[in-house]
């Protein structure tokens, strides 16, 4: 995890019960006063109301009971449990993904020791310590609101929005980007928040509402780190508006309600030209319905949560971290070989031969270079411009991290090396050049309205990036690596689930949730080619497994309880491939709801994994509902979607490829080569969840030219206490023992005979 700065806190967090706010004026205490002289929209009831449809969370509400319970524990801990914890904790860490010996745990998961004081607790420093990895306690936004609405009417704004992502469209994104969960306080990396202001208000303290979007992953956990400022806004479920529309709509009220202008404000480097379009769009409509509205959006130069951010907060500093090339053996194609390619399919097709590039994975791939500065993911900040593929220009910061030998690999691919924002006036240049020679600038639909807007002829040609449909097919080296990755994460985790039920049956050891994931990153640190995690490892017991994308705090989380559900979706990042992984297990006697479910789950999974397409004219979307028709036609679904993209030595997620309801995954069709994962579940919230996650590449069948099968590199074996044998068809019942029996013949000689892995792997991988 990249580290903050070293600024001082000018102002602590404020504690939702205060009654004196930092400047001394009274605030908001309850739910009511914080609701009082705020109008909800009446276009779309969808968008909710502060109580009454109980939109806003109760979560801040039980963080402030469950923090002094945490508080209290840790006083009363002895000293050697914090020395245990602190030795775990700088023992635990990935050289690539913690250069600052920091815990690899969600990035704005902490609190300042500013806040314990606010809360007038006495601690010692090493239970201050500790208290620092507690997830936002006490976090209340009214003030952050406040004094974004005041800035958002010097810049004269009606609303302004607040993506997640950072200026390169990162899903996972570094400290200093996570402007959205600064200012919402959901740590979850999905989401945008929308705030309003009331221009008609008369009030000293400016009014307006406040919305997080999000999708189905993250509905409980919002729901719970929400606090009452926030309405949520529950994506892709029916009647619920779009966050477009949501911004689009409340402009509309208000630019109604006042007569006034009003603009819809967003900073410019954080939100695509082609959202863009899709706003505006949406505001000509709105025009036509009524030519009353005045709308209009926007670009905002200075971003209004970076001129807040440090009157709460230490500001985040951006990391530049070390470079290095990915070795050939692992890339199987050289960068030459990626750039000729380029230049035959795209280049030659739109009759161009300048390209912008602001995706990060994007850039890594093509250069076969990776880094460190974000989080879980080998990425370096950077934007590139193929000016012709024999001319290249590298855009990033902290030249020193490019040794002598970087460097002439560099002048080998004829790369110029560039100050990071050097990017804005060299686009500025060369389209101007090009405009003058009647020449087009290829854009990708990652390209931000910022790019866009600095293109001023506006000669430019918006594609699907073709080095994302690129790096989707993984070549043969890439497959090897990723089987080889998958056989090397699959042995860990098979060791730790073992080490697992013995501890907690066989020695009746308490272990949380938290010290679960540190073993498993322990076992994993002695594997070849490891290099960090691919994202916070997923370790749940009983209800939090029902949360789907939960992670456990470091102090605070649950005992894993042996007689619930536990569930574990964890990845690893390798120099040869990528993992993601979920298993959910039992490690006593489940109940027959939990394995009738279970069983309707692995169903789906295997359907999927002996799923035969024909060749690229299939999309994910298609066969998204092969998954789900076992829980269908029992009344069930699950809110996620069925399989992501993965790439090799890259961010687990990839969107060039997916199965599920969105709508990129009906973008583009499945092809030989693809590599996804297979995940369906269920989840029944406040009691289970229920995850099974393989990864599958797609392989032409060997017997018939054009179709193409699901290949499982996954080896992990499934939990035989959940699953219902009677449930199984004969063919289903095949396959996982044909599946069990290649992980029994791949671990058996790696574990010593009769040791306690070999005789859980024996029992787990013997016949149904």
């Amino acid at each position: 995890m990249s580290v903050r700065g070293n600024h001082p806190v000018n102002m602590a967090k404020p504690s939702m019960f205060s009654l004196i706010s930092q400047n001394g004026t009274p605030g908001a205490t309850t739910i009511t006063q914080a609701s009082q002289g705020h109008r909800i929209s009446n276009l779309n009831p969808n968008y909710g109301t502060r109580c009454n449809n109980c939109t806003c969370s109760p979560g801040l509400l039980s963080r402030n009971k469950r923090s002094s319970m945490y508080l209290r524990r840790m006083i009363s801990s002895n000293s050697s449990s914090a020395t245990r914890n602190n030795n775990r904790r700088s023992s635990s860490i990935s050289s690539i993904h913690s250069p600052n010996n920091s815990l690899p745990t969600s990035p704005r998961r902490g609190i300042s020791s500013n806040n314990i004081d606010n809360a007038n607790h006495d601690l010692s420093n090493e239970s201050i310590e500790i208290c620092k990895d507690l997830s936002n306690l006490n976090i209340n936004t009214s003030l952050r609101l406040e004094k974004i609405r005041n800035l958002m009417e010097k810049s004269n704004l009606g609303v302004y929005i607040i993506p997640s992502e950072d200026a390169h469209q990162s899903e996972y994104t570094s400290l200093v980007d996570q402007r959205r969960s600064f200012i919402t306080g959901f740590t979850g990396s999905a989401g945008i928040a929308i705030i309003t202001r009331e221009l008609t208000s008369m009030n000293e303290k400016p009014e307006g509402l406040a919305f997080l979007a999000t999708d189905g992953r993250y509905f409980t956990q919002a729901t719970n780190e929400l606090d009452f400022n926030w309405s949520l806004l529950k994506l892709n479920t029916p009647n619920t508006p779009s966050w477009e529309q949501c911004a689009v709509d409340h402009a509309a009220l208000l630019s109604l309600d006042s007569g006034n202008n009003v603009n819809i404000g967003i900073d410019p480097k954080l939100i695509t030209y082609t959202q863009v379009l899709s706003i505006e769009k949406l505001i000509n409509d709105k025009l036509l319905e009524n030519p009353n509205y005045k709308i209009k959006l926007i670009p905002q130069r200075d971003n209004l949560v970076d001129q807040i951010w440090d009157q709460f907060e230490e500001i985040p500093i951006r990391q530049f971290n070390p470079i290095f090339k990915l070795d050939d053996k692992f890339t199987g194609e050289t960068t030459q070989s990626k750039l000729k390619r380029l230049n035959e399919t795209y280049f030659k097709k739109y009759n161009s031969s300048t390209i912008i590039l602001n995706a990060l994975d994007e850039i890594a791939w093509l250069l076969n270079l990776r880094g460190n500065d974000i989080e879980y993911n080998p990425l370096f900040y950077s934007y590139l411009i193929i000016d012709d593929i024999n001319h290249l220009m590298l855009y990033t910061d902290n030249h020193k991290r490019f040794d002598d030998e970087l460097k002439r690999y560099l002048k080998e691919i004829n790369c110029e090396l560039k100050n990071y924002d050097d990017i804005w006036f060299d686009i500025r240049k060369i389209a101007s050049k090009l405009n003058s020679e009647k020449k087009k600038i290829l854009l990708t639909n990652d390209s931000t309205w910022k790019i866009v807007n600095c293109i001023i002829a506006k000669n430019f040609i918006q594609v699907d990036s073709p080095i994302k449909q690129m790096k989707e097919i993984k070549n043969k080296v890439e497959i090897e690596g990723q089987i080889q990755a998958q056989i090397d994460d699959g042995f860990a985790i098979i060791k730790y689930f073992a080490w697992l039920e013995n501890e907690l049956i066989n020695k009746c050891s308490f272990i949380s949730e938290y010290e679960g994931s540190m073993k498993l990153l322990e076992i994993r640190e002695t594997l070849p080619n490891f290099k960090g995690l691919s994202f916070e490892t997923i370790s749940s017991t009983g209800s939090n497994a029902a949360i789907i994308h939960y992670s456990p705090p470091m102090v605070g989380s649950k005992m894993i309880n042996p007689n619930k559900i536990y569930l574990c979706d964890s990845g690893s990042q390798f120099l040869n491939g990528t993992t993601d992984t979920t298993r959910t297990i039992h490690f006593s006697e489940p109940t027959i709801e939990e394995i009738e479910n279970y069983t309707l789950v692995l169903k789906g999974h295997i359907a999927l994994a002996k799923l035969i397409i024909p060749n690229d004219r299939v999309t994910g979307f298609q066969i998204d509902c092969i998954a789900r028709q076992f829980l269908w036609n029992k009344g069930l679904d699950y809110m996620h979607g069925t399989g992501h993209g993965v790439d090799s030595f890259g961010p687990v997620h990839s969107s060039g490829v997916g199965i599920g309801f969105r709508a990129y995954c009906n973008e583009n069709t499945i092809k030989k080569g693809h590599l996804v994962s297979n995940e369906p579940g269920y989840y029944k919230p406040e009691e289970y969840g229920i995850r099974i996650e393989n990864m599958v590449y797609l392989r032409e069948l060997a017997n018939r030219e054009g179709w193409l099968e699901f290949v499982t590199t996954t080896t992990v074996p499934y939990c035989k206490k959940l699953i219902n044998v009677q449930m199984l068809s004969n063919e289903e019942k095949e396959w996982i023992n044909e599946y069990h029996a290649k992980i029994w013949k791949l671990y058996e000689g790696k574990f010593e005979r009769k040791s306690n892995e070999w005789l859980w792997l024996k029992r787990e991988t013997s016949s149904l």
